[in-house]
């Protein structure tokens, strides 16, 4: 159509009648007239529809966006303004290059064709301010926001409308912006001071992690709290700096010492005014200074005790400057010179020496100060000797500025160090006493030595522990038999100490002198070389004593083992953990055990279950550390009998605590045996006598009736035999009542005598 429009009705009317010359004039006047007509029409229509894009691109450079308009089946109608633009081509779907990405999500994933900004409008989706982004390669990413409407006629879908605008600087500011930001949150959290932002009545709006962590709370626990109230008052505190920086609109500083705290704080308070000159916010900084604080309390402290560290000393303490004049004392130089120390500062020390030391002194102090080498030496004054030390104190630069001059009276020190010497040669000579002593008690503990061995031993150590071990020589004879050293003689210079055994003396400890040494407590021996000499003697008395005693509790073990082994009664060890640990063969003819048998057992298994209440009384005993006596118990034999053995316990006690029993058993199964007879045979003399009761009434009744009957009879003969035969039977049943009464006699003297 805009082709036709640009050419003329003649040029048209040409056209048609080469295409077709039979058309009669009056045919091509009507043909022309409604060319001319409906060029004109396609002329007006191309200028409307100019108009309208114009009007199109007018409208959205006015908003700021571009846009698309598609028809019903999702043809793009128009794009604009331009159609050769990137963003059109992604909205569109369209890939006219292999370098051309699809639209993304701004989390990275690709939109779906079908789920293209388009499509979802002609589904009858709206879409308001969508943000896309289109992977540039070139120019990094284009960020875009869109937003997307069906066009409804009536009822129906009849295309769509999708606008958008290119918002890649704002998401690169934007993005800035968050940097920043967080650049800025990382610096005020960061910072190692706190620092809080409030409003003007002091609520507090937020602190830095290092205010948070100061107070011990959380960002929510701070909120609609006012800065006093976190640390627990009630009111501000009496000096404040926020309430001072609300009055002079200007930052102010405070120290103070926070109490609820305990520290030092420094406290900034900016004020942040609005645009009417008010104080809209305060920023406060704190800063702890309680290590300044103390540092600068113990700088006062320091020089204080610097001070008191220079007079507290014995010594005299001086300070020079290179002319040798006194710049400082501390009072122990002050009392030596009888002088105040505002007298003392400024003269020079020669001449508070005397002439004959003064140049000598001179001399030493200028060499100090020249070569800057300390010096040391010892001087006699006042008839006192002293340590002085000459020291160079240095500049920054090396150069020396000062002398100290140390000097320490020394006297009474040279005095003790004598005294120490000798003390260390007396100490020395007690360890070379001790050491002796020591080696001899290591030769008896020995084991299995024997006396001999002993002397023997004991001998050859013994001049170690004397003044003069090199020429000291010993013997040591026991009922007549001697133990020498290789050079051993007896000389003038003797020392000697007796054995004694049991209150008999059976021996002689001696100790010589080759040759005549230096005089001393007892001859030429010390004190201490006799309480060796008595000591080495008792232990070796001692010693003799105690093998004496072995060898008697040896015999006397031996003794008890063999009486143990040949002893009638069962007599066995128990301890709680371990069982039996020692049985003798008597078990073997009571219980019918060998002793192997029953070895790390516990008496416990073999008790009869009706004696276990019994059995636990002992152990309760036992465990109470008391003895038990004549405990009967039955235990069951290897057969599967049982003997009655009646126990007698002793605790076995170490570190004060019960840890087993020794008990001796006593085979009492006859005895059992026999009570149990005897005690059958009372029981039936008992039936006897109530049986001779009750037989004799039996006897007795009926004799009577018998007796009464005959006196009834007439016949004599008769009634004499019977009375003869009653008299007869009474007889017998006076024997019976004479029985009864030695049954009685019997059982009364069988209670009497514990026989029942």
């Amino acid at each position: 159509m805009k082709s036709l429009s640009d050419t003329s009705p003649a040029g048209l009317l040409r056209m048609l009648q080469d295409a077709d010359p039979a058309l009669d004039p009056q045919a091509w006047e009507r043909l022309k007239t409604g060319i001319e007509a409906l060029l004109a029409e396609n002329r007006d229509l191309a200028a409307r529809n100019a108009r309208v894009e114009l009007e199109r691109d007018a409208l959205f450079a006015a908003i700021g966006r571009q846009g698309i308009v598609y028809d019903a089946a999702g043809g793009v109608v128009v794009t604009g303004p331009g159609d050769e633009n990137r963003i059109a081509r992604s909205l569109s779907g369209m890939r006219d290059t292999p370098g051309d990405v699809p639209l993304h999500y701004p989390d990275g994933r690709p939109v779906r064709p079908e789920d293209l900004p388009g499509h979802l409008a002609l589904r009858g989706e709206t879409l308001e301010s969508c943000r896309f982004v289109i992977p540039d390669r070139g120019n990094g990413e284009i960020h875009i926001t869109v937003s997307a409407s069906p066009i409804i006629t009536g009822e129906t879908i009849t295309g769509a409308v999708v606008t958008w605008q290119d918002v890649t600087g704002e998401e690169k500011t934007r993005r800035r912006l968050e940097e920043a930001n967080t650049l800025l949150e990382g610096l005020f959290e960061s910072l190692g001071d706190i620092v809080g932002i409030q409003l003007p009545d002091h609520t507090i709006l937020r602190y830095n992690r290092a205010g948070y962590e100061m107070l011990g709370i959380t960002p929510e626990e701070a909120k609609g709290w006012k800065c006093y109230e976190l640390i627990g008052r009630i009111v501000p505190c009496a000096v404040c700096a926020t309430d001072l920086a609300l009055a002079s609109r200007k930052q102010e500083v405070v120290e103070k010492f926070v109490p609820e705290l305990g520290r030092y704080m420094e406290c900034r308070s900016s004020p942040i005014l609005d645009e009417q000159g008010e104080v809209e916010l305060v920023v406060e900084q704190l800063y702890d200074i309680t290590d300044r604080k103390r540092t600068e309390y113990e700088l006062r402290e320091s020089e204080a005790t610097a001070r008191a560290l220079l007079d507290a000393p014995e010594e005299m303490i001086v300070l020079l400057d290179t002319e040798g004049r006194l710049i400082d004392v501390n009072e122990t130089a002050t009392r030596r010179f009888a002088l105040s120390r505002e007298d003392l500062i400024g003269t020079n020390v020669c001449d508070l020496l005397p002439p004959d030391m003064a140049g000598v002194y001179a001399a030493r102090f200028h060499e100090v100060a020249r070569s800057g080498r300390a010096a040391r030496f010892e001087d006699t004054w006042q008839g006192r000797l002293y340590d002085a030390v000459l020291y160079p104190v240095r500049d920054e630069h090396g150069g020396v500025t000062r002398v100290a001059v140390i000097a320490r009276d020394i006297t009474d020190v040279k005095r003790a160090g004598d005294a120490l010497r000798n003390l260390t040669h007396d100490l020395n000579e007690r360890i070379k006493e001790l050491s002796t002593l020591y080696a001899v008690s290591r030769i008896i503990e020995q084991p299995g030595i024997t006396l001999d061995g002993i002397f023997r031993d004991a001998v050859q150590v013994l001049p170690s522990g004397w003044q003069y071990p090199e020429d000291t020589v010993a013997r040591i004879t026991v009922r007549g038999r001697e133990y020498r050293t290789e050079r051993f003689r007896e000389t003038p210079w003797r020392q000697a100490s007796p054995i004694v055994v049991h209150a008999e003396t059976v021996g002689t400890v001696e100790v010589c002198y080759l040759r005549e040494m230096p005089g001393e407590d007892e001859g030429p021996f010390l004190r201490e070389e006799r309480s060796l000499i008595d000591t080495i003697a008792g232990r070796l008395g001692r010693t003799m004593e105690r093998f004496q005693a072995r060898e008697c509790l040896e015999k006397s073990e031996s003794q008890f083992r063999e009486i143990t082994q040949q002893s009638f009664d069962m007599i066995y060890t128990c301890y709680h953990e371990g069982g039996i640990a020692y049985m003798s063969p008597a078990v073997m003819r009571i219980l019918g055990y060998t002793p192997d048998e029953l070895i790390g057992c516990q008496c416990r298994d073999y008790v009869v279950p009706s004696s276990l209440p019994v059995w636990e009384e002992g152990r309760k005993k036992i465990v109470r550390g008391e003895p038990v006596e004549g405990l009967e118990i039955e235990f069951r034999r290897k057969d599967g009998s049982v003997a009655f053995l009646e126990l007698n316990e002793s605790p076995i006690v170490r570190d004060r605590s019960v840890i087993g029993v020794h008990v001796v058993g006593r085979d009492i199964t006859e005895r059992k045996q026999n009570e149990q007879l005897r005690r059958q045979a009372f029981e039936q003399i008992e039936r006897n006598i109530e049986q001779f009761a009750i037989l004799g009434d039996h006897i007795r009744q009926p004799l009577q009736v018998i007796l009464g009957m005959t006196e009834l009879l007439d016949e004599g003969t008769a009634v004499e035999r019977i009375g003869e035969q009653v008299e007869r039977i009474n007889g017998y049943i006076r024997e019976l009542d004479r029985g009864w009464i030695e049954s009685r006699q019997v059982r009364e003297f069988l209670r009497k005598h514990e026989l029942a």
